[in-house]
């Protein structure tokens, strides 16, 4: 199988980190030879702020207000897993980055210089009322109907410009998926869409 680059884009609640993860197993088992290098940026980051630190306090109070972390956390959290932990003959999986329009260039260098081939952008669009519903069942302490919101306002606002950022820019392939659907289907749908049915 021919070396991949997915990363995973899309709404809270729309099952990323879901599709990634059974992704990932799909990979190991059909190239066992190769390993797969998985970046979640929610999971890294909500790990970093549990540290007992000074910014992961600052940090921890944007999360549960809903809000955004700086730019410089999140390069720092993709960047350190990055340079740690490639090796360059793996598959890789980023779900979640980048969330923010100056995030674009920092993704886009670090592929560039790791001669990534193809990479590929999924997104999973779901409606923001399947989201909520999601998202409240999951019960985490930043899943408010108020902090759920704030979070989809800002991913919608953010989404649009670095969408259309990656289809101008022909190094790139863009997907869309229809999250609203089921596991099995969307699951499905990716696997069509990459070309692995």
């Amino acid at each position: 199988m021919q070396q991949q680059t997915i990363i995973f884009l899309g709404p809270q609640g729309c099952g990323k980190g879901t599709h990634a993860e059974l992704l990932k197993g799909y990979l190991e088992k059909s190239d066992s030879d190769r390993p797969v290098l998985y970046f979640s940026a929610g999971k890294q980051l909500r790990a970093f702020v549990e540290q007992k630190n000074y910014t992961a306090d600052l940090n921890r109070s944007i999360i549960e207000k809903g809000g955004l972390l700086p730019l410089f956390l999140s390069v720092h959290v993709f960047s350190e897993q990055m340079m740690s932990e490639m090796k360059g003959n793996e598959h890789l999986l980023i779900d979640g980055f980048p969330r923010t329009e100056d995030q674009v260039p920092v993704l886009d260098s670090a592929l560039r210089f790791y001669k990534r081939e193809k990479p590929t952008i999924v997104y999973i669009n779901i409606t923001d009322e399947e989201a909520v519903r999601r998202l409240v069942k999951r019960g985490r302490v930043d899943d408010t109907q108020v902090g759920i919101r704030e979070r989809l306002r800002w991913t919608r606002e953010h989404m649009d410009p670095i969408l259309s950022w990656f289809r101008a820019n022909p190094y790139y392939k863009v997907v869309e998926i229809n999250g609203d659907q089921s596991i099995e289907v969307v699951h499905k749908d990716i696997d069509t869409a990459l070309g692995f049915v």
